[in-house]
């Protein structure tokens, strides 16, 4: 314990040296606290320890101890020259490591200098202080519009303001500045050129100090010329059609959407025209598509000069495009829409010398105030321009609201919409209906029936769905379900196997490839005896696709398929194609047969298509047989077959789990 003192003076004078030089490590209250106690403690104890060594000897002198040095022992003198000696290492050590903490802190401050630097003008053009003067303080960077003399000791308002090629919103500047609140995202638009535009960004905050006095701003500003220019080019993107630069189809269902709300709320007549060009496949098909988008071009500047300044002319999409008149009633609107169908009429696309002309058709429906919504009513314009392209394109087809014949083809559009719906949810059924021997009464063959239920268990007449299914190209489906449908159940509907079933066909899977295969592999899956099948096609159907028709009932005519030519005299050149058929059966057009008994020239006509087809080797099936004069009047000709109500009506097939 000796040297406890001494060794408490050295932990003093070390702590004391290390607070001043690295004040950062030591905590000044611990030295505080420390230092009395330490001195006292540590004088009292070196005295007694010198006093009790032989190098010092003691004097009393006037009632005081004077020490004397004598001699140091060999002992003491090298434990005392080691003391000191780690010591002053000691304090060198810490010397060299205070200088290099200071060395690290400095050079960290510098790099987090730097790096504030550089991600302030990463994110800013210039930055900028206003006095509580509001006048400019302080300014680093670029203000492109102005020099920096310009703006030394003056307000913002008395140097910016006045620059007639900058503009902004100085009211509220103004306003924000003299009631010190933040400024954020404050625009600048600096018009360098008569085409070039830039624009800046200014965000700011007042000053406080801790009594709450307005001691000025500092602020920033940043150019976002090229974010606004973007902004611009995906705002415009998401109104325009960028072919045509008309606007597109969501900016069209936005405009019609508030043209529907101001004719409910005042009354305003308006009209919505559905166009669709006729015989732009044929340039697209014979120039390409980029001729075709040029032509596109030109005709959308046709017609949106030929339209009023109020009027909005979207593209739809493809070749098709909405026009919504509004403060116009449907005369109005039809004479607009005339003026449109001429100028397209007239219009001449040239081509690699080729001449091109197309033409529009345009549907028009009034805008009620009881239009249900956009859909709806675009849905119906559709179909007024669709009913227009019946009526042989080229021309205007105004619908108003009691048009049964549009309610009709709407009706018919819900249909084809459900289709597949209807499928997954088993809402289609088969019905047969006998088609028996008119010589000796025998039971022959059925043909398979049609019949769908809609999603309130009311039955859709296949008139209702068919023609619509062909037009959208969903009969396809609708042929995939019956064949699958008749030949998987075929035993279940007719253990015995002998009855031959009719199915009627589509001109779409006619020419479909993936079809015949489809019946192929259906036909060995099911074990279907493939004699009791038979396939019937309309003569009009197969007469346009002659080819295709030719080689689908060849490939399956070999499985032992039979055919049969669906309202035969319904065409115009029925019996010059007929050679060209290996058909087995010829079913005469209903219309003949159900006016057979009003007209002699139609009993000649019926008459011979009989025997043609005897001299041929085909049966003849009659349709349409109502009642029993029609059925005399077949027996008398030596028809073979017939199928009508006066014979026997449809009646439902069994239906399975599934099917």
């Amino acid at each position: 314990m000796r040297y406890l003192g001494f060794l408490s003076l050295i932990a003093i004078f070390l702590a004391i040296v290390g607070h001043y030089l690295l004040k950062a490590v030591i905590y000044r209250p611990v030295i505080v606290w420390h230092l009395p106690k330490g001195i006292s403690v540590g004088v009292k104890e070196l005295e007694v320890w010198l006093l009790s060594q032989p190098i010092f000897a003691s004097q009393q002198l006037d009632g005081a101890h004077i020490l004397q040095f004598s001699q140091w022992p060999d002992p003491v003198n090298a434990s005392l020259t080691v003391v000191l000696g780690l010591a002053s290492l000691l304090i060198c050590v810490l010397l060299i490591e205070v200088v290099r903490c200071r060395k690290v802190q400095a050079q960290l401050l510098q790099e987090n200098e730097k790096r504030s630097h550089d991600l302030a003008h990463l994110g800013a053009d210039l930055f900028w202080e206003l006095d509580k003067d509001l006048k400019f303080s302080y300014l680093s960077g670029n203000f492109h519009y102005l020099q920096r003399e310009d703006l030394a000791d003056k307000t913002p308002c008395q140097t910016l303001v006045h620059q007639s090629n900058l503009e902004a919103d100085w009211d509220y500047f103004q306003e924000q500045l003299t009631q010190h609140q933040p400024l954020a995202n404050f625009m600048l638009r600096w018009q360098t050129s008569d085409t070039t535009l830039r624009i800046f960004k200014l965000n700011a905050h007042p000053l406080f100090d801790k009594h709450n006095r307005f001691q000025g701003y500092r602020g920033v500003q940043r150019e976002v010329t090229e974010e606004y220019n973007l902004t611009q080019t995906i705002a415009y993107q998401a109104t325009y059609d960028p072919l045509t630069g008309l606007i597109n189809r969501n900016e069209f269902d936005t405009r019609l959407r508030q043209a529907i709300k101001r004719v409910r709320e005042r009354g305003v007549q308006s009209v919505l025209g559905y166009l669709d060009l006729d015989q732009f496949k044929i340039v697209n098909d014979t120039a390409g598509h980029l001729i075709g988008d040029q032509l596109l071009t030109d005709l959308a500047q046709l017609l949106q000069q030929n339209i009023r300044s109020s009027d909005s002319l979207g593209r739809l999409g493809g070749d098709e495009f909405g026009l919504l008149l509004e403060g116009c009633s449907l005369e109005q609107g039809q004479k607009l829409s005339q003026t449109l169908v001429d100028k397209i009429s007239g219009y001449q696309f040239m081509w690699r010398g080729r001449q091109f002309q197309v033409g529009v058709s345009i549907g028009l429906v009034p805008i009620s105030g009881d239009a249900s919504n956009v859909i709806e009513l675009l849905s119906r314009a559709d179909l007024a321009c669709y009913k227009a392209k019946d009526l042989g394109r080229g021309r205007v087809y105004l619908a108003d609201q009691n048009d049964i014949e549009l309610d009709r083809q709407h009706l018919e559009l819900v249909h084809i919409a459900n289709i597949p719906q209807a499928i997954e949810e088993n809402r289609f059924h088969l019905m047969e209906q006998p088609i028996i021997s008119l010589l000796d009464d025998t039971y022959s063959h059925v043909e398979i029936l049609l019949r769908l239920t809609d999603e309130y268990g009311h039955i859709v007449h296949p008139n209702l769905f068919i023609p619509m299914a062909e037009r959208y190209g969903m009969i396809g489906l609708i042929d995939r379900w019956v064949v699958k449908t008749v030949l998987t159940n075929y035993h279940r509907y007719y253990p015995e196997a002998k009855t031959m079933v009719a199915i009627n066909l589509s001109g779409s899977s006619l020419s479909d490839e993936r079809f015949t295969e489809f019946v192929i592999k259906l036909l060995k899956e099911s074990a279907m005896p493939a004699d009791q099948l038979c396939f019937e096609i309309t003569e009009t159907t197969t007469i346009s696709q002659l080819d295709q028709a030719i080689k689908f009932i060849a490939t399956l005519k070999q499985l032992g398929v039979s055919f049969a030519l669906d309202d035969f005299g319904s065409g115009l050149s029925s019996f010059g194609y007929l050679r060209q058929l290996p058909v087995d059966y010829l079913k005469i057009d209903g219309d003949l047969i159900r006016n057979i008994e009003e007209e002699d020239y139609i009993h000649t006509i019926v008459d011979m298509v009989n025997q043609v087809a005897t001299m041929m080797g085909m049966k003849t099936i009659a349709e349409f047989v109502e009642n029993d004069v029609i059925l005399a009047r077949l027996r008398a000709l030596n028809v073979g077959y017939g199928q009508g109500y006066a014979i026997a009506r449809p009646k439902p097939l069994p239906r399975f789990n599934g099917l």
